[in-house]
């Protein structure tokens, strides 16, 4: 049985439309012509399935058996040669996950909450690669489609409401998705409509004096089911644990289904987020939190900024659609596009430094800016299944491209006076905000794709290639002065895979990414991209019987071109850096007698910066750390006295992390642990089958901690005990 889901593509102006109308003319020839694989015989394949679990679609429970955002095919994960999570919409509810990153604590090799605010944007490491947010490691991935940002400050967030699952590709992966951190990526797949009727209301409130409301209903609008619907929304008020600081948010996503036939299928979806406010997303010094200080610790409340300057906030809007056709048993076709219409205003007082003789007054600088962004994407796939002999091909062909046009105005300097953290007085003397000089920029992306994955009974082959051009043109306003950077790439992967009898999958695979580098060297030479390169084994095990998976990998991942200090040039920099990282991972997931869920996951990550002309030669990088492991379980009763009743209780390590560049100091490591108790109050009455009560704890134990330091005046607290009740009614 054959699965055709979508993959993404996203219309935009000028040669990205070129890109559009090559794949919708490509489609339109092999439908004219009835085309047939003209290599061998075709495979008779089944109509489109639509019981039972598709790539992207719903999951019962915690355990997923096909994704597509490894290879862009509908592949079941047991023959899927690269390390892949899904983490599922019900772990999200069970867990009381408020943001992406807060999805991914169970996740094996991915550190997502180094930064406070769960509003702002999710950002993660990933095997060691990856950043606080911005072009560093911000989770990027839309339903296959790459979610742009704008040129400085403003990077899109997507709630997790409005997510059917959330997607980890580990490893490099440009082949499919073109510019990507070596790490690997992370894909939100958005909620879809169903067809079957379904709705459901939550209030929420709990810590921090939060209000919560949301919703999502939908189903079939003709007994045919010809049209689908689904509109899903959530409205949030909340302060944070820091002192003077909310988070605010107002989202809406509806979306409509066509299927004329069993061979086609067109979903139109939208989506608008308002965030007012995104809580607190600065640093505060290593002095007074990781190291000691003579005035004594600082407090996780404390606020470093000025409460009547401070502010972040955004709005997105999202347009696009997911298309695809099958011609015959041979040929199917698939578009996605969205466009974007994003902007948001920014003003912060941030610390600059901290007295090296008190150790309690900090120097703070102001950074303001005010951006807008208008981006598009499109991806066009051609998929063709057929046999050449005993061997069975499933070749995909594919045209991606990407654009965004963004201006900003950003200044940071400023003068504002100084703030004791022991007795912090704000407002004290105006202060003078910097100028904020306007920049225009255009980047667009183009990339051409083929992959091919050939089986030999149980034996499995992927091989692609990718070429990728990418254009950047920036341009400052005050000057006028416009810099040009051009880069091309080729990137590529080859696995192989053997699916034994017992369910044990053993792979190896070898694969390879680029991102380009903006900025240039000595002499006015654009920087060449980085590029990463990773050697993989592992193995994928499917429990014969049992509703379980459990996967492992040992890696070798190396990203080139990395920029260093330029010695013989002080002041510029040279593309001589190297980062290295290796590392073993075990993930497990579990459902068993359709009552327990359990997630068990650990990882070693030994990362180090292996050429560079700085002081971080021979280090590790900040924040990423050694060991990371997880344990979740989660039980509920479907009998007897507690029947209704369920419990689930975690625990989650995080290893200490290289303070600095430097390594001069680290971050200690931590143990949280996290609850849930929820009440079907149907069980114990009919009449109240509909109603469900919930109440999650995230850091039972109120432990206070440091999430990540990425330099001496670059360190995060971790969010304290968080406590939220949720009443839910379902129909």
């Amino acid at each position: 049985m054959m699965d055709y889901t979508s993959v993404s593509k996203v219309n935009a102006a000028g040669r990205v439309r070129l890109a559009a109308l090559a794949g919708v003319a490509l489609g339109a020839v092999l439908c004219a012509g009835g085309a047939q694989a003209q290599s061998g015989e075709a495979i008779n394949l089944d109509t489109i399935q639509v019981q039972g679990e598709r790539a992207g679609g719903p999951v019962n429970g915690y355990v997923a058996r096909r994704s597509d955002t490894a290879t862009k095919t509908d592949t079941p994960l047991i023959e899927t040669p690269q390390s892949v999570t899904v983490v599922t919409s019900q772990q999200m509810q069970d867990q009381g996950a408020q943001s992406v990153g807060q999805a991914l604590r169970y996740t094996a090799s991915v550190l997502a909450e180094t930064r406070l605010s769960a509003g702002r944007y999710d950002s993660a490491f990933i095997r060691g690669f990856g950043g606080s947010g911005g072009n560093a490691g911000f989770i990027n991935f839309l339903d296959g489609l790459k979610y742009q940002r704008g040129v400085n400050f403003l990077v899109p967030a997507y709630e997790p409401w409005g997510l059917e699952r959330v997607e980890v590709l580990r490893g490099p992966a440009s082949v499919v998705f073109g510019q990507v951190k070596p790490g690997g990526i992370v894909n939100m797949v958005s909620k879809r409509p169903k067809e079957e009727a379904h709705g459901e209301i939550q209030l929420q409130t709990g810590s921090f004096q939060r209000a919560q409301m949301a919703f999502d209903f939908g189903g079939p609008v003709d007994p045919d089911k010809t049209w689908l619907y689904r509109v899903v929304g959530l409205g949030r008020a909340a302060d944070t644990q820091v002192d003077f600081t909310r988070e605010e948010r107002i989202f809406i996503a509806p979306s409509v289904t066509y299927r004329p036939s069993g061979a086609t299928s067109f979903t139109l979806m939208a989506s608008f987020q308002r965030d007012p406010e995104t809580g607190f997303y600065g640093f505060i010094p290593a002095v007074g939190t990781v190291l000691p200080s003579r005035a004594g610790r600082i407090r996780s409340d404390f606020f470093p900024g000025e409460p009547s300057y401070e502010g972040y906030s955004r709005n997105q809007a999202n347009l696009g659609y997911a298309f695809e056709h099958r011609f015959n048993d041979v040929f199917s076709f698939r578009q996605n596009v969205r466009v974007s219409d994003l902007e948001s205003r920014m003003k912060t007082v941030a610390v600059a430094g901290i007295n090296a003789v008190d150790q309690r007054t900090l120097t703070r600088r102001v950074t303001a800016s005010n951006e807008k962004a208008r981006t598009a994407g499109i991806d066009n796939t051609l998929q063709a299944d057929f046999r050449t002999g005993p061997l069975t091909h499933k070749l995909l062909f594919g045209v991606d491209a990407y654009w965004m046009n963004g201006t900003a105005f950003t200044g940071a300097g400023g003068t504002v006076q100084t703030l004791d953290f022991t007795n912090p007085i704000y407002g004290r003397r105006p202060f003078a905000v910097p100028a904020i000089p306007g920049t225009k920029q255009t980047i667009s992306q183009y990339g051409i794709y083929l992959q091919d994955q050939i089986k030999l009974d149980r034996l499995s082959l992927l091989v692609g290639g990718r070429f990728d051009r990418a254009e950047t043109r920036t341009r400052a306003l005050t000057t006028g002065v416009l810099t040009k950077q051009d880069d091309t790439a080729r990137t590529g992967r080859v696995a192989l895979m053997y699916n034994f009898d017992n369910g044990f999958a053993p792979y190896a695979s070898y694969s390879t990414s680029f991102e380009p580098l903006t900025g240039t060297a000595f002499g006015g030479a654009p920087f060449k991209p980085t590029e990463g390169e990773q050697y993989e084994i592992g193995f994928k095990y499917d429990l014969p019987g049992a509703n379980a998976f459990i996967q492992a990998a040992a890696y070798d991942l190396t990203q080139t071109n990395v920029a260093t200090a330029d010695q013989l040039n002080p002041g510029f920099q040279t593309q001589t850096g190297e980062v290295r990282a290796r590392g073993i991972e075990v993930e497990a997931r579990a459902t068993l007698f359709d009552s327990l869920d359990l997630i068990a996951a650990y990882a070693y990550t030994d990362a180090e910066v292996t050429k560079s002309n700085g002081v971080d030669l021979g280090k590790r990088p900040a924040v990423v750390p050694r060991h990371m492991a997880s344990l979740w379980a989660h039980y509920t009763f479907q009998s007897g006295t507690f029947a209704g009743l369920g419990l689930g209780a975690g625990v989650r390590y995080v290893g200490k992390g290289a303070g600095n560049p430097a390594n001069t100091f680290f971050t200690p490591d931590y143990t949280l642990v996290d609850a849930a108790i929820s009440y079907d109050f149907g069980k114990a009455n009919p009449a109240l089958k509909a109603w469900k009560i919930q109440v999650n704890a995230q850091n039972l134990f109120d432990k206070e901690y440091i999430s990540g330091c990425y330099a001496d005046v670059q360190c995060s607290f971790g969010l304290r005990r968080t406590v939220l009740a949720t009443l839910s009614y379902r129909w």
